[in-house]
C-alpha cells in the first residue's frame, strides 16, 4: 500500500476514534483487514495492521482488534476443518466477535484437555487465559491438549464461564475462562495448530509492538504540549533543561521503536518481531513514565488520562510472556547462550 494510502487510513481511524462511542472495528468494518479479498475481507497487510494497532495504541480504546481482527483471523484463515471456514465468514461479516486463548498463540503450556465425546465431538475442561473483545463474545478459541497434541478448538460462549481479569487496564480485554465437559469444534488439528500458532504469535507480537509505538507518541505528545504551556518562574517549563532532556530521550526512544517495528512488519522473521516488541515496549513504559513526571503534580491524579498510558504499556508488557523470554528468544536466534556459568 501507498503512503498516500496509509495516511488515508490513519487520518479515517483517527477520526473514528475520536467521534465514536463504540468499537472502531465495528464502525469500519476491520475483522476481516486480514482476510483475504476473495474470502470477503478487505485484503489487507501486516503494514495497515500496524497502522491501525497504533492509532489505538494512542487511544486505548477497547477494542476487539486484538482478540477478533488479528489472533482469530489469523487462525481461522488456516484452519483445516469447515467449522474454521465457517467461523473465518462469520467474523469477516463482522457477526461473531472471538476471544482467543494466549495459549493458542504463544509457548506457554495450555491446561485445558479434550477428550472424544458424543459422535465426532469432543469435550474440553480446564482454564484458559483470553483475549476477548468488548461484551460478551459469541466464540471462544481454546488451545486444548489432544491424544494426538495440541489442538484448537470454538467453543459456545454459553458453554464456558467468562471472568474479567482484574488488571491495571480493564479496556486491554484479557478475560479468565472455565470450561466443564464442554462441548467443543475442532478449528485447527494438532499439525495446523502449531503452524497457525507461530503465524499468529508473530503478528500478536508486531500488533502489540505498535500499540506500544502508539502509546509511547501519544505520551510524548501529551508532554511536549504540557511543556509548552505550563509557565514556571515566569517562563514555559519546556524551556528547563531537564525537560527538555527527558522529552529528547523519549522522543529518541519512540523513533527506534517505529524504526525497528517498520523492519519487522518488512520481514517475515519472528525475531525481528520480538525484537520489536522488546523496543517499543521500552519506549511506551518510558515515555508512559516521563508524561506524568513532565506534569507533575496533575499527572499522578486519577482525573489525569496519563497513568492510563502507563498502565496500557504495562499491561502489554507481560501480554505475551515475560520479558525474559522474547529476550531469550532474540539471544538464540544470533547464536547466543541464555545461561552462562559464572567463573568460580
Amino acid at each position: 500500500m501507498t503512503g498516500e494510502l496509509l495516511s488515508e487510513l490513519r487520518a479515517t481511524t483517527r477520526q473514528a476514534l475520536a467521534v465514536s462511542a463504540g468499537d472502531i472495528v465495528d464502525e469500519l468494518g476491520l475483522s476481516g483487514l486480514l482476510v483475504d479479498a476473495d474470502r470477503g475481507g478487505l485484503g489487507l497487510a501486516e503494514p495497515e495492521m500496524a497502522l491501525v494497532a497504533t492509532e489505538l495504541g494512542r487511544d486505548l480504546s477497547a477494542s476487539a482488534f486484538l482478540s477478533t481482527a488479528v489472533l482469530a483471523v489469523t487462525l481461522l484463515s488456516r484452519s483445516d476443518t469447515e467449522v474454521g471456514a465457517d467461523l473465518l465468514a462469520a467474523v469477516t461479516r463482522g457477526s461473531a466477535g472471538c476471544a482467543v486463548a494466549i495459549a493458542a498463540v504463544t509457548p506457554a503450556n495450555s491446561s485445558v484437555a479434550a477428550v472424544p465425546g458424543p459422535g465426532a465431538g469432543w469435550r474440553l475442561s480446564g482454564t484458559a487465559v483470553v483475549v476477548s473483545p468488548p461484551g460478551v463474545p459469541g466464540i471462544v478459541l481454546l488451545a486444548a491438549k489432544t491424544p494426538d497434541g495440541v489442538a484448537v478448538f470454538a467453543v459456545d460462549i454459553a458453554d464456558a464461564v467468562l471472568t474479567p481479569a482484574d488488571l491495571l487496564d480493564p479496556n486491554r480485554g484479557l478475560a479468565d475462562v472455565t470450561v466443564s465437559d464442554a462441548p467443543g469444534r475442532v478449528v485447527l488439528h494438532p499439525e495446523c495448530a502449531h503452524s497457525g500458532g507461530q503465524i499468529a504469535y508473530r503478528r500478536a507480537l508486531i500488533a502489540v509492538a505498535a500499540e506500544q509505538v502508539g502509546v509511547a507518541r501519544a505520551c510524548l505528545d501529551s508532554a511536549v504540549e504540557y511543556a509548552k504551556t505550563r509557565t514556571q518562574f515566569g517562563a514555559p517549563i519546556g524551556s528547563f533543561q531537564a525537560i527538555k532532556h527527558r522529552c529528547a530521550d523519549v522522543l529518541l526512544e519512540v523513533e527506534l521503536a517505529d524504526a525497528v517495528l517498520a523492519d519487522a512488519v518488512r520481514h517475515d522473521s519472528l525475531p525481528d518481531a520480538e525484537l520489536a516488541f522488546i523496543v517499543a515496549t521500552r519506549a511506551a513504559v518510558t515515555g508512559s513514565e516521563a508524561c506524568i513526571h513532565v506534569h507533575g503534580g496533575i499527572g499522578f491524579t486519577w482525573e489525569h488520562s496519563a497513568h492510563w498510558h502507563l498502565r496500557r504499556a504495562r499491561v502489554n508488557a507481560t501480554l505475551l510472556g515475560p520479558p525474559s523470554v522474547h529476550r531469550d528468544a532474540i539471544a538464540r536466534s544470533v547464536g547466543l547462550t541464555t545461561t552462562e556459568e559464572v567463573p568460580g
